[in-house]
């Protein structure tokens, strides 16, 4: 009988790791994980395909799964032999706009060598604290044609699965179902986040994508989840060795546990010294909040005569930033005579100029392609990249807003990393919208400050957000990185459903580095909540998810900025009272600046320096699609 290699405590540097031989993966049972512990076996299936499977929280999480890359036709990971593996440890830390401001991947590695079909390659797997990664790596010279992989993921039996159904723009409400009556006929964007029978939580998604193309699931009726790659039906090339991205799976005992987990950044490489000598700290990069017009105007908004009021009413509330969106560089906006060569771009600079005589930078929008029609100048080649970029450089403009991609085609990723090249190049910071979900791209471009691939506010100028949407992000979306979900309206015709105190809850709940507040400044100035919005931070230097935290339910998020923290909740369901525990606040005397649901949804209640002990629960009586912020201080 074949005898296949598989790895046990695999888990901790302070654990052993040794290999056993096993005729198949039935040996598992004879030789359990420790409590507590996670491990990953690898070795062949029934089939004698390469496969692989997690157990975690002392019990299978994924079970036996095939891996491999389609090459030429071949299946890298049929008919394979697997090796004994090469085993090292990793430690490592680094700063991160994310969750918390210090991150570390702390993993075991083991390189598995692999023979199929004649070719010898290699199958990497880093199995970290909270959860297990693997990629293939297989050498070569020349053109490839790569048509998928073989990649499959079996959950267990009743797992319940939360899925984004829209893998264009990733602009779907999530799905939630058992996997087995999981139906998605357009696939699934990842992450998919998943409870697991008996407790606890996992989510499948994907690290360092560029270069390949971004994986989409495919339910299939029964417990597993294929992966398949359908902005690239006829495949891609690559030239030299093949090397895939991460296939991540996070576990967690909790909802706590699976917000912090920093595989999907850890696996990405550090930033290019060369282009950003310090890091995130680069001079240029300096994440803020900023106005946007667009959701509140329309069109209307980018016409020439109405900018300098918006840089006014951004400085008002205190925002680093103003973002000029779509239809700048057109006649109909008169930011410049038609046939005059220079066009919008000496406007443009007056713009900046002006800015920075309020204390507010300037970003611009534009999309990706060509389309005369509209007047979209485009960026689809690397030279209007490059002209694009220099020109926001001389003008002064400190980020770029770049749209409508609707795709994760190896094109379009390459498309991604172009413009973040040629923007650091520039000193320019990216936002990118009309986008894939994030793979960690930020950890090794830091000017990438936030991206879309989320179904945001926008959608309630047109349709609605139900509540619930609110309060599954966070644990789903929000799981692969930062997110533009551009928060926070006061406008009762596009409440829906929410009220201003969920709203504004939502901008600490759904954070980013970069954040765009979409409405009317006169409302954010006009309301008694204004002082929030002047003061919300957008980086972090420790979260806690608080109970009793549940995915759609309530997202409770706890958010400490220097000595300051900040508590959003957000109630998907209908109206109750919850208690929040505030241990975490440690000793002392606090008080915060409470902002409740008032009587109707658009009003708030709000108390200051509300006088908060850490070892009391704070009581809250939440409206139907309402929320909580907290903002405390210590006295």
């Amino acid at each position: 009988m074949k005898s296949n290699i598989c790895l046990l405590g695999f888990v901790f540097l302070t654990t052993p790791t040794t290999s056993c031989l096993a005729a198949d993966f039935t040996g598992i049972a004879d030789c359990p994980a420790p409590a507590g512990k996670l491990r990953v076996e690898v070795g062949t299936d029934a089939s004698g395909h390469l496969a692989w499977r997690l157990e975690a929280l002392g019990r299978q999480v994924i079970g036996v799964s095939q891996a491999g890359v389609l090459v030429d036709g071949a299946d890298s990971g049929a008919a394979a032999t697997v090796g004994k593996p090469v085993l090292r440890g990793l430690d490592e830390h680094f700063e991160w706009r994310g969750p918390d401001t210090q991150r570390r991947g702390h993993c075991q590695v083991a390189e598995f060598p692999v023979v199929s079909n004649g070719q010898s390659w290699t199958f990497e797997v880093r199995a970290f604290d909270d959860g297990a990664a693997y990629r293939c790596r297989i050498p070569g010279q020349g053109k490839r044609h790569i048509t998928g992989e073989a990649a499959t993921f079996v959950l267990p039996a009743g797992a319940i699965c939360y899925a984004n159904p829209n893998t264009a723009a990733y602009e779907g409400i999530h799905l939630r179902a058992a996997v087995e009556k999981l139906e998605a006929k357009d696939g699934i964007g990842m992450p998919l986040t998943i409870e697991l029978p008996g407790g606890g939580f996992a989510a499948i998604t994907e690290a360092q994508s560029m270069g390949w193309s971004g994986m989409t699931l495919e339910a299939s009726g029964t417990t597993t989840v294929n992966g398949s790659f359908r902005d690239d039906a006829k495949g891609w090339d690559i030239t030299g060795e093949i090397t895939t991205p991460w296939r991540v799976v996070t576990v967690a005992a909790d909802l706590n546990g699976l917000v912090h987990a920093p595989l999907v950044d850890a696996l990405c490489p550090p930033p290019d010294p060369a282009l950003f000598p310090k890091g995130l700290h680069s001079e240029w990069i300096k994440p803020g909040r900023c106005l946007w017009q667009w959701w509140a105007f329309d069109d209307a908004g980018t016409h020439w005569s109405k900018q300098k009021e918006f840089v006014d009413k951004a400085a008002a509330l205190a925002c680093q930033y103003y973002l000029v969106d779509e239809g700048w560089e057109h006649t109909r906006q008169e930011w410049f005579k038609p046939g005059d060569p220079a066009g919008a771009w000496p406007r443009m600079k007056e713009l900046c100029d002006y800015g920075r005589t309020k204390g507010v930078g300037i970003w611009v929008w534009r999309g990706w392609t060509v389309n005369s029609r509209i007047q979209w100048p485009g960026l689809e080649t690397h030279d209007k990249r490059v002209d694009f970029f220099r020109r926001c450089h001389e003008a002064g403009v400190a980020g770029a807003k770049i749209d409508f991609m609707d795709s994760e085609s190896h094109e379009r990723l390459e498309f991604y990393q172009d413009c973040l090249k040629v923007a650091a190049e520039c000193q320019i910071m990216v936002n990118f919208h009309g986008a894939n979900k994030p793979a960690g791209e930020a950890r090794t471009w830091p000017n990438e400050m936030t991206r879309e691939g989320i179904r945001g506010l926008e959608y309630n100028k047109w349709a609605a957000n139900p509540p619930d949407h609110y309060a599954t992000l966070p644990f789903t979306r929000l799981l692969a990185g930062h997110a533009d979900f551009t928060p926070t309206t006061f406008n009762p015709k596009y409440l829906k459903g929410s009220t201003v105190a969920q709203q504004l809850a939502c901008a600490v709940v759904l954070s980013s580095p970069f954040l765009c507040w979409a409405d009317n400044p006169d409302l954010y100035l006009a309301s008694p909540a204004v002082d929030a919005i002047r003061a919300m931070p957008v980086q972090w230097d420790e979260t806690r998810v608080l109970t009793p935290s549940a995915i759609g339910g309530l997202a409770a998020i706890a958010r400490r900025n220097g000595k300051e923290w900040w508590v959003g909740v957000v109630n998907g369901g209908g109206q109750r009272g919850i208690e929040l525990s505030l241990e975490f606040l440690g000793t002392g005397n606090w008080a915060a600046d409470r902002y409740a649901d008032g009587e109707q949804p658009a009003e708030f209640a709000i108390t200051r320096g509300v006088a908060i002990s850490p070892t009391v629960p704070h009581k809250v009586a939440l409206a139907a699609g309402g929320g909580l912020v907290l903002h405390l201080r210590q006295q």
